[in-house]
């Protein structure tokens, strides 16, 4: 994979994830659908664990931006983001079901070291976990 291929999957799930941050804060006001995950965890596979740390880092930046009251929540959750590039580049696609729950125990943890455990972080668990099972599914169906 050449670095614009790397550049234009960085940008493409920048912008996924900016619409989807807009949409869901003016509708649902609920955090849980985004691509902090999926996209990590799928430039850990395609370009290596360097490039999946930029777009790790550029998402955390973007989603902390766009949420600055949970900042500091979606800032600790970097962690999770490194469990993701690197199953996802040691495991690649046959390992989603055991990347996306490490990452979620991972976020568990850090949620209750942080104090940000409770029913609303429940519910992003389970919104988070479906929202990527289903984007998963459509991507293995597309190819």
């Amino acid at each position: 994979m050449t670095v614009m291929h790397f550049i234009i999957f960085m940008l493409l799930f920048l912008g996924l994830d900016i619409a989807l941050n807009l949409l869901t804060k003016k509708l649902i006001k609920f955090l849980g659908i985004d691509f902090l995950f999926l996209a990590s965890w799928l430039a850990g596979i395609n370009y290596g664990i360097i490039p999946g740390i930029v777009v790790a880092t550029v998402l955390l930046a973007e989603h902390s931006l766009l949420h600055p009251s949970k900042s500091q929540f979606i800032l600790f959750s970097f962690p999770a983001q490194l469990i993701a590039v690197l199953l996802g580049y040691f495991l690649g696609m046959n390992g989603f079901g055991i990347s996306l729950v490490a990452y979620q125990i991972v976020n568990t943890g850090i949620m209750f070291a942080t104090g940000g455990f409770g029913p609303l972080f429940v519910a992003f668990l389970v919104v988070n976990s479906l929202f990527n099972v289903i984007i998963y599914r459509v991507l293995l169906a597309v190819g």
